[in-house]
């Protein structure tokens, strides 16, 4: 039995969410307020918690202006519990894999709630139904399933140490309480507590004339005559005496043994030391798994769990993950956990298997389990592979950048910022991808299955992958006779289809290959020509380029040809990641020297003033940026404009400059 779909209308940000979930681990993953903890809050509201943890709806809690919300779970694979709720059960009709009609057994359990514009001591009365049906029409669903049906909720950043604490009604008192071990050595356990007990209270002991102290000196004065034979000051642990134990009824014995069990403080060590939140929070976690699969039998084993990073390092993250995934259901594995945790980790979200992750944004949800996205199963054993804590961050961001090289991967950030469009103003994370065949997967995971008419159900991270157009030009030919100077490559039977001068149509042929991918949110920008840095070389940025490779401009007029030629030079001279850096360092220091020349030539008075000085700054970066990207091959433009927004090719404040 597991939870296999919710169903939410107008609760906080979702207006109308439908989402399937797996059978064993399921992930959540998301930017803030994308909606994960308002996820686990729906099905904890619906089910409540083992820990008994008040929650009430609040008017906060309704979509916008709605008064009226619902939130429907649907529990599959219910045959071994149906006794427990077979008046609840409804039936839904499937087809076998012979393409035979069946029947199915399953359970709906809908919260349905109202604001009733009426006030309950003070504060507005929320009426509450929890009934079973497929449409919430079914019987009342009574607190005895509901208990069986509760959650065990992990909060973020809980305080593990007091969790583990003694107390009324702790929560290890009753992880404890339930341990089959300890029920069926009740007897043994209340022996020994008795035994002590009388020995702690012998007519010499340390206890009992402290207890005769208080009573004689303190108590018996306060109170009146008659009552003292009656009450006196009694010392003992758990009240229990030996003699009378063996004459204790079974529920009595229960109570001595829970009062016992609330005294207990579950720790790291034995040796008095203090330990950090993080391995307490791994014990707490340990100790309510221990919990789960006692009650295996007797409850649903259902675990949610919010930021189970909070006080992990990353290593320590893995193993837990890795932990949990032991635990949780499979086919073969029918009696394991059901697990639902929210992350904000690229660390968990790395080590999850891609088909366990759902990620939530703007009010919806996107499972990547198989048949949901447009990757082959295949691809998802190459993501298990490929995908680290970096390349995780694509769970995250707001907008993806695919990227073929290192120097895509240094120089785009700077020159979005330098462009005026940081790229972490907008949320937008760059992947580098190793070989020609990754980015398509990458691609693919965004994209919603045979959803390609329907934008309602894009995923809506905007993904833009960057392509070299890898066609050569004739000045890239490496001559015998030494007659182009910067020719490094030889033309071979291998090598044809990337000359251009061989493949006339083969420029369209590659385009419309490659955009087979551009759908839907995603955006595939091929390189103008050969390269990313070749391109950069021969539309505007030549010079720089020439400084990047030499350090300076010192025989730049030596290098002659047209376009193609200069680009094929300083692509010949080309090492990607120091070249990037220091392609990098001179455009920020052409941006620093603008500036600085706007700023010099204010008068005194004007430079002192914050606010013009300011606003000439600011409109000495906008201008750099406006020749900037009049440098810039297009491509690169549509691919910064795609995950952020649109550049404006001359800015009002420019044009107004530019006149005053």
């Amino acid at each position: 039995m597991y939870l296999s779909h919710i169903e939410i209308s107008n609760f906080r940000l979702f207006q109308h969410l439908h989402l399937k979930l797996n059978r064993g681990l399921n992930v959540l993953v998301g930017e803030n307020d994308s909606g994960k903890t308002a996820l686990i809050d729906a099905i904890r509201y619906t089910l409540g918690t083992k820990s008994n943890d008040r929650a009430y709806l609040t008017e906060q809690d309704f979509h916008n202006d709605a008064d009226d919300l619902k939130i429907k779970l649907k529990f599959s694979e219910v045959a071994s519990h149906a006794h427990r709720f077979v008046e609840h059960i409804s039936h839904e009709e499937y087809e076998d894999e012979n393409g035979e009609k069946k029947l199915r057994s399953v359970l709906y359990v809908q919260l349905h709630a109202q604001i009733t514009g009426l006030e309950k001591r003070g504060y507005p009365y929320i009426k509450t139904e929890l009934r079973s049906g497929i449409n919430g029409n079914g019987l009342a669903v009574e607190s005895e399933i509901r208990d069986f049906l509760a959650s065990t909720y992990l909060k973020p950043l809980r305080d593990a140490e007091v969790e583990l604490s003694s107390g009324r009604a702790s929560r290890l008192s009753q992880i404890l309480s339930s341990s089959k071990d300890i029920i069926e050595g009740m007897e043994s356990i209340l022996t020994i507590v008795a035994k002590a007990n009388d020995e702690l209270l012998t007519d010499d002991a340390a206890l009992k004339k402290s207890a005769e102290n208080i009573q004689q000196k303190y108590l018996h004065k306060l109170i009146f005559e008659k009552d003292k034979s009656k009450l006196g000051a009694f010392i003992n642990i758990a009240g229990i005496k030996e003699e009378d134990l063996s004459n204790l009824p079974r529920h009595i014995q229960k109570r001595h043994l829970r009062t016992l069990l609330e005294g207990l403080t579950l720790s790291l060590t034995n040796d008095q030391r203090t330990h950090g939140l993080g391995y307490l929070n791994l014990l707490f976690m340990g100790a309510e798994l221990l919990l789960l699969e006692q009650e295996a039998n007797n409850e649903f084993p259902l675990l949610l769990i919010e930021e189970p990073e909070a006080h992990l390092h990353p290593q320590l993250q893995m193993k837990l993950l890795q932990f949990i995934n032991k635990t949780t259901k499979t086919e073969k594995k029918p009696d394991g956990v059901q697990c639902i945790l929210t992350t904000h980790s690229p660390n968990i979200a790395s080590k999850a298997d891609p088909a366990e992750i759902i990620m939530l944004s703007e009010g919806g949800a996107w499972p990547l389990a198989v048949g949901e996205t447009e990757l082959a199963k295949d691809d998802y054993q190459f993501l298990r592979k490929f995908l680290d804590s970096t390349k995780a961050n694509v769970f995250f961001a707001k907008a993806v950048m695919l990227v073929e090289g290192d120097g895509e991967n240094i120089l785009l950030p700077e020159l979005a910022k330098l462009l005026g469009r940081p790229l972490e103003n907008y949320g937008v994370s760059i992947v580098k991808y190793d070989n020609s065949g990754s980015w398509k997967r990458f691609a693919r995971l965004f994209l919603r299955s045979g959803q390609d008419e329907n934008q309602t159900a894009w995923h809506p991270t905007k993904v833009c992958v960057l392509r070299d157009l890898d066609l050569w030009p004739d000045c890239a030919e490496e001559k015998d006779d030494g007659s182009n100077p910067y020719g490094f490559r030889k033309e071979n039977s291998r090598n044809q289809a990337y000359w251009r001068r061989n493949c006339p149509d083969d420029q369209k042929r590659k385009i419309e290959h490659i955009a087979q991918l551009d759908r839907q949110n995603v955006a595939v920008k091929i390189s103008d020509d050969w390269t990313f840095e070749y391109c950069l070389a021969k539309y505007g940025l030549f010079g720089e380029c020439y400084e990047a490779i030499v350090g300076s401009n010192t025989g730049i007029d030596d290098i002659v040809g047209d376009d193609d030629t200069k680009a094929t030079f300083i692509l010949s001279q080309v090492s990607k990641t120091d070249f990037a850096y220091e392609l990098s360092r001179i455009l920020q220091k052409q941006q620093e020297q603008k500036v600085d020349a706007a700023i010099a030539s204010l008068s005194d008075a004007d430079a002192s003033n914050n606010d013009i000085s300011n606003s000439v700054q600011t409109r000495a970066k906008t201008e750099f940026a406006v020749e900037l990207r009049q440098k810039l091959p297009n491509y690169l433009i549509e691919a910064i404009e795609y995950v952020t927004e649109p550049i404006e090719e001359e800015p009002e404040e420019v044009r107004h400059a530019a006149l005053t």
